[in-house]
């Protein structure tokens, strides 16, 4: 399969500064989409009720609503990434999504609400596989882990630091930071706050215009379908796989964050700031943390074994999902976050090598397109239905449609298992067979 794959000429990779500052621009984008795609998971029960909204309506607008356009379109935007310019490309999503998000704080209803936020998922659909492609083509194997969990790092963020300030943000404005404006002063809060999520975008498009787009490595030349299928399936079906473990706990992932802070208001009386102070951190620290550590450690782990060890670490990341799953029903406040924290950790520690492996098992021409399968799966999957699956679950499981505690356990242990089994069942020698010929490119 990479015999085929030829080397660009004089294409040497760009300087560490220029390599880490696209990095750093990047993960800023990140942490802005995640923010703007999880924010309004802080804003459930004021948005039910001043549109008079079920719960069921609320977990289609935080998953099926964003997630349906975002897998319709992750396919099509990925094979656009590995063909026109991709700096520009994740320009155009940026404007599309911070629109989106705006336009959340400004309809009337639900159907208004659902076609915005699929403005949202149109947008951020484009980022990602483009994203990790361009930092692909900025450094070696050697430091690609290592890159690739830096820029995750704004994904936590996002979803960590973003819902704090989310939280602080809603709680300012319940005291009255905008009290005696005119522009927002009549507006509900959870209105104020999407719109503000969207301000940032301004000069992160700015930022962006400083990257430079870095010559693509490792190219095949042009691929047709046949040629794209042989790619994807080979090694006992490699890739299919890890787009599915990933798609899997994507939707634990989702199906937690959705809901969990709404848990920790009705179960244990704490606040909707509290809450999201405790879901931040917990997600922040664990995600940088896993963020750092996996990519690290996966890259000590190619350099001597070479790139076929890299996926074991998926096997140990997933096995700390299927503890933490345990502890996120019941107990104290602190056992409560704690598998919040050791979920958050196994699920970003996979899901990083899962996309450092993606990358390196397939020539430049599908380094994007393989990233946008791994996202049409967490779509289709996880964000589509990961948030309804806790509420249904919650439902029809436990015949309690406030019975969250027992539905996000649930939702997240079956996630981890699955995940576990996907990877768990790839074999050794289909491992040993990614070519370790790449690590001298």
């Amino acid at each position: 399969m990479t015999s085929q794959i030829v080397q660009s000429t004089g294409d040497r990779f760009p300087t560490s500064r220029r390599g880490w500052y696209a990095v750093i621009v990047l993960a800023a984008a990140v942490l802005l989409s995640f923010t703007d795609r999880l924010i309004i998971n802080l804003l459930v029960e004021d948005i039910r009720l001043d549109l008079g909204i079920s719960y069921v309506e609320i977990s289609l607008l935080q998953g099926l609503g964003f997630g349906i356009i975002y897998a319709l379109c992750a396919l099509p935007l990925g094979r656009l990434a590995d063909s026109i310019n991709r700096r520009n490309l994740v320009m155009a999503a940026i404007a599309i999504w911070s629109l989106g998000t705006a336009a959340c704080g400004l309809v009337q209803n639900f159907q208004g609400f659902f076609v915005a936020r699929m403005i949202v998922g149109l947008g951020e659909a484009a980022l990602i596989p483009a994203a990790n492609s361009i930092i692909s083509d900025c450094f070696p194997p050697q430091r690609r882990g290592a890159a690739l969990g830096l820029f995750a790092i704004g994904a936590l963020l996002g979803a960590g630091v973003g819902i704090m300030f989310g939280g602080w943000l809603l709680a300012a404005i319940r005291g009255g930071m905008f009290s005696r404006s005119s522009l927002f002063g009549a507006l509900p809060p959870w209105r104020i706050v999407l719109i503000l999520a969207a301000a940032p975008a301004v000069p992160l498009l700015l930022a962006m215009a400083f990257i430079t787009e870095p010559v693509r490595k490792d190219r095949a030349g042009p691929l047709r379908l046949a040629a794209m299928l042989q790619h994807l399936g080979a090694q006992q079906a490699t890739i299919p796989r890890i787009c599915l473990a990933v798609g899997l706990v994507a939707a634990g992932d989702y199906g937690l964050l959705s809901w969990y802070p709404t848990f920790l208001q009705r179960a244990h009386g704490i606040s909707a700031n509290a809450s999201a102070v405790l879901v931040g951190l917990a997600v922040s620290i664990a995600g940088v943390g896993a963020s750092v550590s996996a990519g690290l450690i996966s890259d000590r782990l190619v350099r001597r074994g070479g790139l076929s060890a890299r996926p074991s670490v998926m096997l140990g990341a997933y096995v700390l999902c299927v503890v933490a799953a345990l502890l996120l029903n019941s107990g104290t406040t602190f056992v409560l976050v704690s598998g919040l924290f050791l979920w958050v950790f196994g699920s970003v520690a996979g899901n990083i090598v899962g996309i450092a492996v993606l990358q390196e098992s397939v020539p430049n021409e599908l380094r994007a397109t393989t990233v946008a399968l791994c996202n049409l799966c967490s779509a289709i999957i996880g964000l589509s239905f990961g948030p309804s699956s806790v509420a249904l679950a919650a439902r029809w499981l436990f015949e309690d449609a406030h019975a969250l505690g027992p539905g996000i356990a649930a939702v997240t242990l079956i996630a981890a298992l699955a995940g576990l089994a996907m990877i768990g069942t790839l074999g050794l020698r289909s491992l040993r067979s990614i070519d370790d010929a790449k690590l001298a490119r």
